[in-house]
């Protein structure tokens, strides 16, 4: 039967087990003061009490919750970890402590999460607020001065526990676009006591939405698994009848005796047309539960197994996310909660079994699929032979590679199943690149940690190998890798298939002005500079305000560069001086001056 699952008591036996055995640790090292018992005791005594008290957590906006994205949705390269918050496209929303609490973290950068705050709760739970627009007062004169001292606008703050202690309720920030936000929304996560690896559903930690629209079922896959190195699949439509889903013609003969399914599902919630993705999906074959899968908890070290989950040549090919229902053999992600087998079928006779799938939201409004599977008899000779052109790669054992000017380095577990690697060498006519074009691998199959590309580029001046990078192509985008040298080769870690050759970037950064000319009067404290760099991309930026270092507020998405000018900024002329630089050091430099 599904059941909630109960986070404080998890909590509690989790922490229990750590003061326990560090209790025992301290009592045979007698080096360790008295009052570190005393200290430990309270502990475990204020988890007892702690663990009783379920969490709560208010509403971060003024505004109602609508979502943007929820929490476990399929992104690149890994689950979302928390909740969008629709602003209705504006910026500027206060956002409130969800409960007590102190700031143990803020962090400001280009990218990413842009302007985020983490606030940890006497509770054991942290509240992650992200893509923000400014912070309050407080804590934005903090990090200021915190920019100023380290003279940088990216940086990662970790306040003393008594620093900024906040009361539910309070404002701490205002809602943004912040970072690699898309638009104006705020993500907002729930953490468990470690604070930075696992992030939890917020829907089961009090924060409701109405939702009473059960899950859709739109299309089936099955997948013969007797040979995992091909990822053949095989497709059957769905269909709603008057209460669950079914297929048409309602059982499938299968020429294989080893199969996997995969579905395509969705979710909605009451008032919105968003697919904010299936909480829980569970497979029983005649009545026995065989795979279940569960976005209650995720694990940030586990982030990139969702490309082993889904069928990543399809969403890839054409941009259909399949949920597995069986796990491959290379992948150890922690969303798996009742196996058998790995959820592989394989049918020993040729009667018909019934299966059902069942899909379930945070709110148990549930959807099943229920078909037939019937085994055809069919035998085919064991076929182990190789395709031409590939070499074969086991999935958890390491490889090296060489062909032609190029080496290649690939660690153990790169791989979710065995692979025919495929390789190819071609000559370009264009004089910027300054190698072959080498075709690794296909682009379609997903990596889950880095190799290494070691490429022999002789062409290459000495004066000019500063400049050079290992850059990577697909689908016609062009992205260089960090570059170094050993010896005559250049080498770089990739994690993706691809074309790669070696170009050389000895054009600096671009500059350019946003609406203010050379000795202008201006009469708002406030400048924007537009920069960007064509292959390796923009390493550092430094303004200088009449000789002195000023904050340069960098929007990474929009190629910006913002300017507050100081409020005591005197009358008269005024030079600014910007120094932009890319990541192989190719320098460009603007000297504006203007007049208060």
């Amino acid at each position: 039967m599904f059941r909630r699952p109960n986070r404080e008591n998890q909590f509690f036996k989790k922490n229990f087990t750590f003061y326990l055995i560090a209790y025992v640790k301290a009592y045979f090292n007698k080096s360790k003061p008295i009052h570190f018992f005393f200290t430990l005791s309270c502990l475990v005594c204020c988890n007892l009490i702690k663990a009783q008290t379920p969490p709560v957590f208010g509403n971060p906006l003024d505004i109602p919750i609508q979502l943007a994205a929820n929490f476990g949705e399929v992104r690149p390269d890994h689950l979302h970890t928390g909740w969008d918050i629709r602003t209705h496209e504006k910026t500027g929303y206060p956002v409130h402590a969800a409960a007590d609490g102190y700031l143990s973290r803020i962090k400001v950068s280009a990218s990413g999460f842009g302007l985020v705050l983490y606030v940890t709760h006497p509770n054991g739970y942290m509240t992650v607020y992200a893509h923000l627009d400014h912070f309050n007062t407080a804590i934005g004169n903090f990090v200021k001065q915190q920019q100023y001292l380290k003279q940088s606008f990216e940086v990662e703050l970790f306040p003393s526990i008594e620093k900024f202690v906040v009361k539910k309720g309070d404002v701490i920030a205002y809602s943004g676009n912040s970072g690699a936000s898309g638009g104006p929304h705020l993500h907002f996560e729930i953490r468990d006591a470690s604070g930075e690896t696992y992030p939890l559903n917020p829907a089961l930690l009090g924060l409701v939405i109405a939702d009473t629209v059960k899950p859709v079922v739109s299309r089936l896959y099955l997948y013969p698994l007797s040979n995992n190195v091909n990822d053949t699949s095989y497709y059957y439509k769905v269909q709603k009848d008057s209460c669950d889903y079914s297929i048409k013609p309602d059982s499938i003969v299968s020429d294989y005796a080893a199969v996997g399914f995969g579905i395509v599902g969705a979710d909605y919630k009451n008032g919105s047309s968003n697919d904010y993705g299936i909480y829980y999906i569970e497979e029983a074959l005649d009545g026995k539960d065989i795979f279940s899968i569960k976005f209650d908890r995720l694990d940030f070290s586990n982030a990139r197994y969702v490309n082993a989950h889904i069928d990543y040549a399809k969403l890839k090919q054409e941009n259909i996310t399949i949920h597995r229902l069986y796990r491959l053999p290379g992948d150890h992600n922690s969303i798996y909660r009742h196996l058998v087998n790995d959820g592989h079928i394989v049918l020993k006779d040729t009667f018909f079994h019934q299966v059902v799938i069942t899909c379930k939201d945070e709110m148990d409004n549930t959807s099943y699929l229920i078909f037939y599977l019937r085994f055809s008899g069919k035998t085919f000779p064991a076929d182990s032979s190789i395709a031409t052109n590939t070499t074969f790669f086991t999935f958890n054992k390491p490889h090296v590679f060489s062909a032609d000017s190029i080496r290649l380095q690939f660690p153990s577990d790169i791989l979710y199943t065995n692979l025919n690697f495929q390789y190819s060498c071609s000559f370009s006519s264009s004089k910027d690149i300054y190698s072959a074009i080498f075709n690794i691998g296909n682009a379609s199959i997903p990596l889950h940690s880095y190799y290494q590309v070691f490429i022999l580029a002789r062409a290459i001046p000495d004066s000019l190998k500063s400049k050079a990078l290992i850059v990577y192509q697909n689908s016609g985008r062009e992205s260089a890798l960090v570059s170094h040298w050993t010896s005559e080769e250049l080498n770089a870690r990739a994690r993706e298939f691809g074309y790669f050759y070696v170009k050389l970037d000895t054009i600096p950064p671009r500059i350019a002005t946003a609406g203010i000319k050379q000795n202008q009067h201006i009469k708002k404290l406030f400048l924007r500079f537009y920069i960007s760099d064509k292959l390796s991309g923009i390493a550092t930026y430094n303004g200088y305000l009449d000789g002195k270092w000023i904050l340069m507020e960098y929007d990474q998405k929009n190629n910006r560069l913002n300017c507050n000018l100081p409020t005591n900024l005197t009358y008269g002329e005024h030079r600014l001086n910007l120094i932009v630089t890319d990541q192989v050091n190719n320098k460009n430099s603007f000297t504006l001056t203007f007049k208060k």
